[in-house]
């Protein structure tokens, strides 16, 4: 009998030690571009994409809701990437309004009361109170907001914006 459970112990071993994976090691890249494709025609805005990032910035994630989800109250289009120094970053344009959009990406949203200049537009800087990540903040004035946000720091996050173009 101790030698019956000794080989189901072993078996199960040799299992887990062949399908268990560390957490953390494989980034899941995702082809934003088919998103953008699929969202463009029923978008009630003209839909941003990074031109330029370079190939250490890899796409995780990539959605367009038209309804928002009730959350922003209107249509999102959001793109996440891994950025070069392993920080998230990511971006969400919204016809829902600004505030909206922050109270999504920060828990608890703080003003630092700064700008940057990035790609000729002033974005102003908010952190979270409660996280180690930050925001850039661009409304634009037609009704559609762009937020950067992330835990990437400002630099990463300021190159993910001034790659921000208008999608053709």
């Amino acid at each position: 009998m101790v030698r019956s459970l000794g080989l189901v112990v072993g078996a199960v071993a040799v299992v887990l030690l062949l399908t268990l994976r560390p957490q953390g090691q494989e980034v899941r890249v995702v082809d934003y571009r088919a998103a953008l494709a699929a969202a463009r025609p029923g978008a009630p805005f003209p839909l941003v994409a990074p031109v330029g990032l370079g190939d250490g910035w890899r796409a995780t994630s990539a959605y367009y809701d038209p309804a928002g989800g009730g959350r922003t109250g209107g249509a999102t289009w959001h793109v996440g990437f891994l950025t070069p120094g392993g920080q998230y970053a990511g971006f969400e344009q919204s016809n829902g309004g600004a505030a909206d959009v922050l109270r999504q990406v920060l828990k608890q949203p703080s003003d630092e009361g700064r700008t940057a200049a990035v790609a000729r537009r002033t974005w102003e800087q908010w952190t979270d109170d409660r996280s180690d990540h930050r925001a850039l903040v661009l409304g634009t004035g037609s009704g559609v907001a762009l937020v950067v946000d992330g835990s990437a720091g400002w630099s990463e996050l300021e190159r993910l914006a001034a790659a921000l173009r208008p999608a053709r």
